[in-house]
């Protein structure tokens, strides 16, 4: 099976956010990542600076803005952020929307930096669009299966073989997300053509986030 991608973004949890937030990234200590699996787990920009306590992990931002150093203020520079060790950033959440000149913007000020961005997409239209940029990677997430116990991959198998199709003729990434809770989910995904993953609630809120991970990732 082809190299499987995980993203585990935190977002803003009280468990997983502010003076929480290095207790909960406590658990991951011991995660054994498979040869072949990237995990990049997504932190709250506010949180960014504990990424340095936890050399053992991989971080992302949940969001970056299209400026270098200078006049900028309240806004998250690519530089900053690769200067503390985060290789990436997550933008245009459902949960943080964006217009499509700043999403142009970022990823084409991404990649003169080598940053990685990951574009989040809420349907197959915005997929053909924003792939075609090549960002490092897409993630299609349907809005509605958000935090629910409904799988886009059982709820839209169809338009995930779609969003690969698109995103590999670009040579861009696709993950998926919404609903994604078990071994099935992912599985399913790769299945149809997804190269990994967008988690949140499925691991940040369970009873235990590590056994959790682990068992979406482990052996697959």
């Amino acid at each position: 099976m082809r190299p499987l991608t995980i993203i585990v973004n935190l977002k803003h949890y009280e468990k997983s956010s502010g003076a929480r937030a290095g207790d909960f990234l406590k658990l991951f200590r011991n995660l054994s990542v498979p040869d072949g699996c990237e995990v990049n787990f997504a932190l709250n920009p506010i949180d960014i600076r504990i990424a340095a306590d936890f050399p053992q992990l991989t971080f992302i931002s949940q969001h970056v803005d299209p400026v270098s150093y200078g006049a900028h203020t309240g806004h998250i520079s690519m530089e900053s952020l690769k200067g503390l060790g985060i290789k990436g950033s997550i933008i245009n959440h459902s949960e943080r929307r964006l217009n499509p000149d700043t999403i142009r913007d970022t990823v084409l000020r991404a990649k003169e930096i080598d940053f990685q961005i990951t574009v989040c997409c809420e349907s197959p239209e915005e997929v053909r669009q924003f792939s075609s940029l090549e960002p490092y990677s897409i993630a299609y997430e349907p809005p509605e299966l958000i935090g629910g116990n409904v799988s886009v991959t059982t709820s839209r198998p169809e338009i995930i073989k779609e969003t690969a199709e698109i995103c590999h003729s670009k040579s861009v990434k696709l993950l998926v997300g919404a609903g994604i809770k078990n071994r099935s989910d992912v599985s399913k995904s790769i299945e149809l053509g997804a190269d990994g993953v967008l988690l949140a609630s499925g691991v940040v809120l369970s009873n235990n986030p590590l056994d959790t991970l682990n068992s979406l990732i482990v052996n697959l």
